[in-house]
């Protein structure tokens, strides 16, 4: 999954798996939904913004920055799919 984002940080890579690149999917997907407009500009980052406020065991992810991106992704979806 390549994203760029020029006035961010430049080109980011990640290397998922296809079950990780499905849950990011998603969860970028529903992000790019949401009422927040700086979600529909950047939802990644605004779901890793959920998930440093939100994520549960946050501080106990450990592995590459893959797992810990699937993590809160998935995270993310399960809360809101829980809320509607």
């Amino acid at each position: 999954m390549d994203m760029d984002d020029d006035d961010f940080m430049g080109e980011i890579e990640f290397d998922l798996s296809p079950e990780q690149e499905k849950i990011v999917n998603q969860a970028i997907s529903l992000a790019a939904r949401s009422d927040d407009a700086f979600g529909n500009i950047n939802p990644l980052i605004a779901i890793l913004q959920w998930w440093e406020v939100n994520g549960d065991g946050k501080d106990n992810v450990k592995g590459s920055p893959e797992m810990t991106l699937a993590e809160a992704c998935r995270q993310f979806l399960l809360a809101h799919e829980t809320r509607g």
